[in-house]
This record gives structure tokens, sequence and C-alpha cells, in this order.
């Protein structure tokens, strides 16, 4: 295999790739020792010791094991990760092959960036992020400066950010009876009769089209659809849904292998999203402008090629995850099948950027596993507002954009012009060489407090800041019962 696939990689990986040449040509040759001055940059250190020891001991066979198992798993890691690649394949392509390139990007910029609503020039964008951070960083001093209870964010005496969790929502009683009233109202009904109806709104089973293309569709085609659907989605089988309704198992099959496929079944899918997303009662639940989005494992049985062992969930079998986004409205509008043991944060702006609803999705929430920076930048890149959930967000260390005495020096100006102490920016400008002529640093703030700059979080203090708002968000803050999703944007 060695010698037959061509490996490619970028910075940092000449070791790596030279490791792997050699390696080809001691099989090539039948050679058994491994060419003094071989590169052993990839060697992760915990395994240093035994490529140290075996080389001390002169045992050259054990070299050459340690050797050549620490080039194959670093060449795996590599290909999973895209740091090496293999030219002219699809699954282990160039990374840098999926995005535009420099001369392809030029003449889009100035589009994107007005639709987007972004600064042109990078030192914009960051001055931007400065003034978002150091709001934020203005009302934390406010609300540590006030001090606080239990339920509150708080500083301990020993200078530790206290983040409490949100309080229940409280159901009243008369809402628990008319939900138990009204669930005794509904009738009992098949599935079966339930996806007739649905489809007699909607027309999903429209949308289940021929491999082939445009076909005659039957009569029974219809029927023969939703068995399928049912036998698929109860884990029933399509040999117990033949011998249960009566069609032969070769129907079913056929119909399953030429009618569902990945596109039809999003297809179907949108045509019900977005039927639910017109009906009046479903305003009631949300805009359909906020989702989130989340990640479920499953054991399988027998082959599959996404199923992964994973003792902690599956115990001695296999499973697979299913990553799925939800809106507000709750109604599904992605679902991705990935291995168990993928990260699930390159799927999250996937699932929205791939969006093939009615759904106009401005903001976006996850777990920690889908908290990373690259998606922080990514849904600021594109205009749209992350919110995870960040567990122990207060023992998060976070790091300052510029240096110390800057960040407390504007803590203390927004401090004077709370007490109505008037400063102008064209005096600040003289101060810190990172204003900008068409950014307004210093916005005022309707809070009275004496806060103190000295309680700024130095570089590497542990404490985690609560992400900045944009103007009409922080109004919204004011209102507890209007800011139960948590931190808003996370910016380092």
């Amino acid at each position: 295999m060695l010698a037959a696939i061509r490996f490619a990689g970028g910075p940092g990986m000449d070791d790596l790739l030279q490791a792997v040449t050699i390696l080809a040509g001691l099989y090539a040759t039948r050679a058994r020792k491994v060419p003094d001055g071989a590169p052993g940059g990839f060697v992760p250190a915990r395994w240093a010791g035994y490529l140290e020891k075996a080389a001390k001991d002169g045992d050259v066979t054990a070299y050459r094991h340690y050797w050549e198992l620490c080039a194959l798993m670093a060449l795996r890691d590599g290909l999973r990760s895209g740091d090496v690649h293999v030219p002219g394949s699809r699954r282990y392509a160039d990374p840098a092959s999926f995005l535009l390139t420099p001369q392809q990007w030029e003449p889009q910029r100035l589009e994107f960036c007005h639709v987007a609503g972004k600064p042109v020039s990078a030192a914009d964008a960051l001055a931007v992020a400065g003034d978002e951070l150091h709001a934020a960083l203005s009302d934390l001093e406010a609300q540590l400066a006030r001090g606080g209870g239990p339920g509150e964010v708080r500083l301990t005496g020993d200078g530790e950010l206290v983040i409490p969790p949100l309080t229940a929502e409280d159901v009243p009683a008369e809402a628990e009876a008319l939900r138990d009233e009204l669930s005794g109202l509904l009738p009992r009904v098949p599935i079966a009769s339930v996806l007739v109806e649905v489809d007699a709104r909607t027309g999903f089973t429209d949308h289940l089209t021929h491999a082939g293309g445009k076909v005659t569709r039957p009569p029974d085609l219809k029927r023969n659809l939703l068995y399928v659907i049912i036998a698929e989605a109860t884990n029933m089988g399509l040999g117990a849904m033949a011998e249960s309704c009566g069609v032969p198992y070769d129907v079913l099959a056929w119909t399953a292998e030429w009618y569902f496929r990945g596109e039809t079944l999003e297809a179907a899918n949108a045509a019900i999203v977005n039927y639910h997303h017109r009906l009046p009662m479903t305003r009631a639940f949300g805009t359909g402008t906020l989702s989130s989005s989340d990640g479920q494992r499953f054991p399988v049985k027998g082959k599959s090629l996404t199923a992964r062992h994973l003792s902690r969930y599956f115990a001695r079998g296999q499973g697979l995850s299913t990553y799925t986004h939800v809106s507000d409205q709750h109604s599904t509008f992605d679902t991705k099948v990935i291995a168990a043991t993928a990260p699930e944060s390159p799927y999250v702006l996937d699932g929205i950027l791939g969006n093939q609803t009615d759904l106009l999705i401005t903001e976006h929430a996850t777990d920690t596993h889908g908290a990373t920076l690259a998606n922080f930048a990514l849904f600021d890149l594109v205009d749209l507002q992350l919110s995870p959930r960040i567990r122990d967000l207060g023992k998060i260390t976070l790091y300052r954009t510029g240096p110390r005495a800057e960040f407390t020096a504007r803590l203390a100006v927004t401090a004077l012009r709370r007490v109505g102490r008037d400063i102008d920016d064209a005096v600040l400008a003289h101060i810190w060489p990172t204003h900008h002529e068409n950014i307004h640093f210093y916005g005022t703030h309707s809070t009275s407090t004496a806060s103190s700059p000295s309680s700024t979080p130095t570089a590497t203090g542990r404490c985690a800041l609560p992400p900045p708002r944009r103007p009409r968000e922080r109004e919204q803050a004011e209102d507890p019962t209007m800011n139960r999703r948590g931190p808003r944007r996370g910016i380092v």
C-alpha cells in the first residue's frame, strides 16, 4: 500500500512523509534496519523512551518495530485530521481543494463582506472584536463590583469566578392540568393513519423519487413507501413488515433500494418542516430562527462501515452516532449519521449551511462538544450567532487581545463615563494606536457602579468572561426571563 499510494501533507509533515518514504523503501528492499538519521519528530513523547532504549541497547529489530508503529499511527492520525492527504482521492483529499483559491476569492470578497456585514479589512474586523470584548468586560466588571449572593455571577474570596446554573422554569399547576386535559382529548390512531394524513397535507412522498429519474408511479407505490418508512423507523425490518402487511418482501426491498436515498429523504423532510413552519400554532413555540444540535449514540448489530467500538456506551459491541439539528419550533431539519468516535464540532455549522427548509436560522446552541474556537470564528464569519452551553464556564482560561495596561485603562474610561464624565474619543485616539476612526470603542452604559479596574482578569487568570452581546441583545439581557440560553458569543 505504501508503494502504491502517494501521500502529501501540509506544513510540519515533512518528517512524517520522509519516514513513510523510508518505510516503503524498507519493504521494497526487504531491509530490516532503519537507516541512521531517519526522522523521528512524529514520535509521541510517551513512546520516545521505547525507541531510545532500543537504540541504546543496539536492538535493531525492536527499534524498527517501535519506529514503524509510530510512523503508521502518525500517518493514520494525519489522514483523519487532514494534515496528510492523498492526491486524487475524494475521501482523503487536500482540505485546501474545498476552498476558494486566492484568485477566486478576491472578486467575491466585497460582495460577501457586504452580505455578511463584515469589514473587508482584517484589522477592522479585529478592532470590532476588541470593541465587543471590551463591552463584555465592562458588563462583567459592573456585575462583579455590585457583588451578589447565591444565584448570581460573583467572585469568591479566593478570586474564583462563580457562574451558577440557571434556575428551572416554574410551570403553573393550571398549565399542568390543561396539558393533561388536552392529552386526554387526543385520539389514539395507528401510525399508518398519521402518515397518510401528513402526506395528504404535505405531499412528502412526492419527493421520494425513483433513482432512474421520472418514471410512472403505480397506484400502490405510496402504500409501499409508507410501509418501508414504518419498517425502517421502528426497526421492524422489511422482512417482518412483509409478513405483517402482506406485501412481498421483494417489493418492499425494491422500493427501499430505488426510492430511499439521502437526497430524497432530505427533500421529503423539508416538505414536512416547511408545512409545520407555516402553521399558526407553530409560532407559539418560537420564530424558527433559533436551533440547537446534539448527538445521540445507538448500538448496532451486523456489519457497518460507520460503526465503532466504544466501551463507554456500547459495552462489548459497536455503535454509531446521529447528529441532529432541531429548531425552536421542535422540527428536525437535519440529521447525519457519523462515527461514534468522531468529534461533533465539524457538523455544527454544516447542518445550518445545508439547511433546505424555509427556516431562517440566525442563532444556534450546542453543548460543550460543539463549542470550539473554529466554530466561533466560522459562525461569526457568516454572520450567525453561536450560543453554546459550556461546561465549567467559570474555570476556563481565556486571554486578552492586548496588553494589561490597555484593558485596565479602557475599563477606567468606561467607569468615568458611567458617573457622567465627558471624555472625547479624539483625545483617546492618541492614547491607543488600535483606535479606528470608524469604530466607537467607548460606548456609554446606563448602569451606575463604582467599578474598580484593578479586578480585571489577568492574561492567564482562571476567569471566564461573559461573551459580548450586540446592543439589542444587551437590552434583552436586562430581563432575566429573556436570557435563558447561556452565553451569546465567545471571543477570546
